[in-house]
């Protein structure tokens, strides 16, 4: 989360620049996963609901756009003028225009020094009539998430830009170069209808951006929606303040899975019931194939609401039994109430907790294995 980033720590929310905010209805995804919880047994249920999540976002399509483009910058077989026009097609079709015509059209070359590089691709980040001059190398960008995506992918490695380091800018409807500001010292137009001079953020009103002191940042959703939690460090959607599990710091963490900083991301992260945050589009892929926290391992829904999957496990279990010789008795510990059981007998579909029934189990050490090992379901086994 940061300065555009939306701070909704509800499901589908984002928080700072990003766009984003915590997601703390970790059962919003426990939802769906009920659905398939009532599926006729585990594996298919959890099959069925991840064709049920794979539709696309808009962060998702976001996501891929920036991916195309680091693939045509980093393609050595293009000039640069090549990846320029086919990023611009990726962009903006084939409204374009190339650099070459606007300069001439322009005479932009007397406006800009010359070791600027003039780039006609349209920032798709913001609305805004400015482009700004990164600070760390000089050059021209749409903004600063621009800056990071084509930097990253011609391997300059020289870092993410300083969003508060931005002192110059050019505008684009008259070319000049100028103080970072809000109106055009030459054509008196105004770059954007939201502008924060701390974090250098031009973008749209549509999104609601405010700027919160305690984050440092600027974040999208309205300032009205959310308030500010100093244990988690972040914002938090006043819908679920009071009731949202507090973790300080929380925030302040890489994603479990994409590993990039949630704090300041652009994504907007989700609460799982563990207490452990995750990015809500990282949870999305994640839920696929895995209905676990990628931290602690607990389930990600609660017991209640996978109730049906379990018995409909167990019920598979006790129609397919394991053959004698593959049969082993296994010594566990649930991954979700945390107590150990011994002597449990192992199945390829999972061991079943007796304290709370989960099948989140790990099994700790295999007691014994082969024929004449078969514990019966009547036998103490704890």
């Amino acid at each position: 989360m940061s300065e555009d980033q939306d701070v909704n720590n509800n499901p589908g929310e984002p928080i700072q620049d990003q766009d984003t905010a915590p997601d703390t209805s970790a059962d919003s995804a426990g939802s769906n996963l009920l659905e398939a919880s009532n599926l006729a047994s585990t594996v298919p249920s959890i099959r069925n609901f991840h064709q049920r999540v794979e539709s696309a976002t808009e962060q998702d399509v976001v996501i891929a756009k920036r991916r195309a483009i680091q693939a045509i910058m980093k393609d050595s077989s293009l000039a640069d003028e090549q990846k320029r026009m086919k990023i611009q097609e990726l962009m903006s079709g084939s409204r374009g225009t190339p650099v070459e015509a606007m300069v001439a059209s322009t005479g932009i070359s007397s406006v800009l020094p010359p070791t600027l590089t003039l780039d006609p691709i349209a920032c798709t980040h913001y609305e805004r009539k400015c482009n700004i001059i990164a600070p760390c190398c000089g050059q021209v960008f749409g903004c600063r998430v621009c800056h990071d995506d084509m930097t990253d992918a011609q391997g300059h490695g020289h870092g993410p830009l300083d969003r508060y380091a931005i002192r110059e800018v050019i505008c684009k409807e008259c070319n000049t170069r100028q103080p970072a500001s809000n109106t055009c010292i030459n054509c008196n137009v105004t770059f954007a209808e939201y502008h924060c001079g701390i974090c250098n953020l031009w973008m749209a009103e549509s999104k609601k951006p405010f700027h919160c002191d305690e984050c440092g940042l600027c974040r999208v959703g309205g300032q009205n929606a959310f308030r500010h939690c100093y244990q988690c460090c972040m914002c938090i959607d006043v819908r679920v303040y009071n009731t949202h599990n507090c973790m300080k710091d929380k925030y302040k963490n890489n994603c479990p899975i994409c590993r990039e900083d949630m704090f300041s991301s652009r994504q907007s992260p989700q609460d799982l019931p563990c207490g452990h945050a995750i990015h809500a589009h990282c949870f999305r892929k994640l839920a696929n194939f895995d209905y676990r926290c990628p931290i602690c391992k607990k389930t990600v829904v609660s017991q209640e609401s996978m109730a049906d999957a379990w018995v409909a496990r167990a019920r598979d279990i006790e129609m397919q039994p394991m053959p004698p010789d593959l049969a082993r008795v296994v010594n566990i510990m649930c991954n979700d109430c945390e107590i150990k059981s011994q002597n449990r007998n192992s199945h390829f579909l999972g061991v079943q907790c007796p304290a709370c029934n989960s099948f989140n189990t790990v099994v700790e050490h295999v007691v014994s294995s082969g024929c004449d090992t078969y514990v019966p379901a009547s036998a103490p086994s704890s």
